[in-house]
């Protein structure tokens, strides 16, 4: 089996994932009104951030955290709902051409992953149809049909993510020389080291710096 693990933030999607969602619950003509709930869940952890009291990877975890955390009462069909009306926004600024790779990878038989810290229902939204073999996000948690407040929020990302790729290919046969990952991020290294073909899509400076000295392929302005 060859696989080609995707990243979705800055990857598949050009932009900050978070930013999008901020401005898409600030502005939805049905749900903005959360946007104060998410302000005042959030508020404490972003100034502790920028007062340098707060590790950027608390912030961020926060951040996801308190955004599902003003969807408080509501049902599962509801938050679905919501999340279907950010995709479809954001789907034209996917970016084609590695929509295009992976149709041409699910053709060569790749196993096809997709790995974000992005909610579960955004990415399902987002890919219906594309044909990822499996999708790797934050969970939402649900009791009976209503959002699930209680249970502990787990973000996914990098060191996570290579857990979870570990745990789901560990009883197979990976012909990991011949897999692909695609990653914007330097946070991302530890996925693209784990196949013998990693590729940057336009990477930030320090990933771009290892994908030169290790002779990676590289994306750019695509």
């Amino acid at each position: 089996m060859k696989v080609a693990l995707f990243d979705f933030d800055g990857t598949l999607y050009p932009h900050e994932t978070f930013e999008t969602l901020r401005a898409h619950l600030k502005n939805h003509p049905k749900f903005k009104k959360n946007y104060k709930h998410f302000v005042r869940y959030f508020a404490p952890t972003y100034f502790g951030y920028k007062m340098k009291m707060v590790p950027k990877i608390k912030m961020q975890h926060r951040a996801l955290e308190s955004y599902i955390l003003s969807f408080k009462g509501y049902s599962k069909r509801e938050i679905d709902e919501f999340f279907s009306d950010v995709a479809a926004s954001m789907s034209n600024e996917l970016r084609t051409s590695l929509l295009e790779k992976i149709q041409q990878l699910k053709q060569d038989n790749y196993y096809v992953v997709l790995i974000s810290g992005a909610f579960i229902p955004l990415l399902e939204a987002l890919f219906k149809g594309v044909g990822f073999d499996y999708i790797v996000g934050s969970k939402i948690h649900y009791n009976g049909d209503k959002l699930d407040y209680k249970t502990r929020f787990e973000r996914m990302f990098a060191e996570r993510k290579i857990d979870i790729i570990k745990e789901h290919f560990q009883n197979k046969e990976v012909d990991w020389l011949n897999s692909q990952a695609y990653s914007d991020s330097i946070t991302d290294l530890k996925m693209l080291e784990l196949v013998g073909k990693p590729v940057a899509v336009a990477p930030d400076s320090d990933l771009r710096s290892v994908a030169q000295d290790k002779n990676w392929k590289i994306l750019n302005d695509i």
